[in-house]
């Protein structure tokens, strides 16, 4: 019966029913459902914190982003900021070094200019005294020649007043080339005669100086006069020769010349005899000169860079022998280092090349024997048109050469001049 009542009872009752209406077992089912809401809560923690995380994240990348960015562009305004500024002190200071360049140059100019003013006045008060000199001179001549016909008298007479004059030439040009900043501009102002005078006059002045000082004192002509005229070509100048005695005198400068000459084309060869391997053009050079070729112009034009300042046969670069060769061939004096002394004389002489180009080459025939053995041709051999030509031809050379040209200027004689035989037996 018990058995029975307790299956009716189930069949009317679940069992669902009757375990949720047990006080412990909906108590368990509470603490269930809060872990899995708890569970469920911890997931969307989670999940929201990691959303947080990504998007912390994103804004943090996109914050150092931004602060890069700004760090870039500082660090672009600065460096150009920098850049700018090492350009305005570069500027600033090209600014000052040509400010006080400027300044140096006008200092320089003006320290040459009082340089050039002081030495153009003692060249002028030496020339006055000269002059003056000259001047009272023919009381001397006065005193001991009374009779003014008497030919003595008339030598130095005549021979005092050319010296007078060139000495004002000789001073003049002196006083253009000091004077004048310009040198292209001072040296066009000046005329052939003006340079044969300038080559002339100091040895000249050193030859007869001594006679005219010392026959101002008083009975010194008696004894100054006799030997001057005695031997005229160690005492006098040329202001107190006669045309045959000068001729004698230019004559005897081209027969030294002469007997330079194969020294002088020897020493060329062995010059280039000791380089000529480093340099094919030297080596052909050396060849010409063995062979004994003569050359045209345009080959000589074709020699420059051989001769050019820095070149192999550059004055500077040559052997002392060789120097003192060209020096004795030109009549350049020296003291101790002879390529300084002829680089000037070969300056003046090109520009006194330049000179006779200007004016057309219009000379007598006296200028044109000693324009002829100036460069190196010997009167005596060649007839008058025959040393027109020769000049003619030189100065076509000349006129394209510069001043870095001097070397081959000085050796145009040995391609130029001297071509007929016999050479050195005139």
């Amino acid at each position: 019966m018990l058995s029975k009542h307790i299956v009716n009872s189930l069949k009317r009752t679940p069992l669902t029913s009757y375990i949720n209406n047990i006080p412990s077992y909906n108590a368990v089912n509470c603490q269930i459902a809060t872990v899995r809401g708890l569970k469920n809560d911890s997931s969307n923690i989670q999940d929201q914190l990691q959303t947080k995380k990504i998007e912390l994240q994103d804004f943090i990348d996109t914050k150092k982003i931004e602060i890069q960015e700004k760090l870039d562009g500082k660090k672009e305004e600065l460096q150009s900021s920098i850049l700018n500024s090492q350009n305005d002190i570069k500027e600033f200071i090209e600014d000052t070094k040509v400010e006080l360049r400027d300044k140096v140059q006008e200092k320089s100019i003006e320290i040459s200019q009082q340089k050039k003013k002081v030495k153009s006045q003692a060249i002028l008060s030496i020339a006055d005294r000269s002059i003056d000199y000259l001047k009272n001179y023919g009381q001397v001549l006065k005193t001991a020649f009374p009779d003014r016909f008497v030919k003595t008298y008339r030598i130095f007479s005549s021979g005092t007043r050319q010296l007078t004059q060139d000495l004002k030439t000789y001073y003049n040009v002196k006083d253009t080339l000091v004077n004048n900043i310009d040198n292209n501009k001072a040296h066009g102002s000046l005329t052939r005669s003006d340079y044969e005078v300038f080559f002339s006059l100091p040895k000249d002045a050193m030859r007869v100086a001594p006679v005219l000082l010392i026959s101002a004192l008083p009975m010194a002509q008696n004894v100054v006069f006799p030997l001057a005229l005695l031997y005229p070509k160690v005492f006098l100048s040329s202001h107190f020769l006669t045309p045959q005695q000068k001729d004698e005198i230019l004559l005897s400068h081209a027969q030294t010349q002469q007997q330079i000459y194969p020294k002088l084309r020897e020493e060329l060869i062995r010059c280039t005899d000791m380089t000529y391997e480093k340099d094919a053009d030297l080596m052909d050079f050396r060849n010409v000169l063995q062979s004994g070729k003569s050359l045209i112009p345009e080959e000589i034009l074709e020699l420059r860079p051989l001769f050019e300042l820095g070149g192999p046969l550059d004055i500077r670069h040559l052997t002392r022998r060789h120097d003192k060769l060209l020096a004795a061939f030109h009549r350049v004096g020296y003291i101790m280092f002879p390529y300084k002394h002829l680089g000037r004389y070969a300056n003046l002489l090109w520009r006194m090349d330049q000179s006779l180009i200007r004016e057309d080459l219009k000379l007598p025939l006296e200028g044109l024997n000693r324009l002829s053995v100036q460069r190196g041709l010997n009167p005596k051999v060649y007839s008058e048109e025959e040393q027109m030509a020769y000049i003619q031809s030189w100065l076509n050379i000349s006129r394209q050469l510069k001043y870095r040209d001097i070397s081959l200027l000085l050796h145009l004689p040995i391609f130029l001049a001297n071509k007929r035989q016999p050479l050195f037996n005139q």
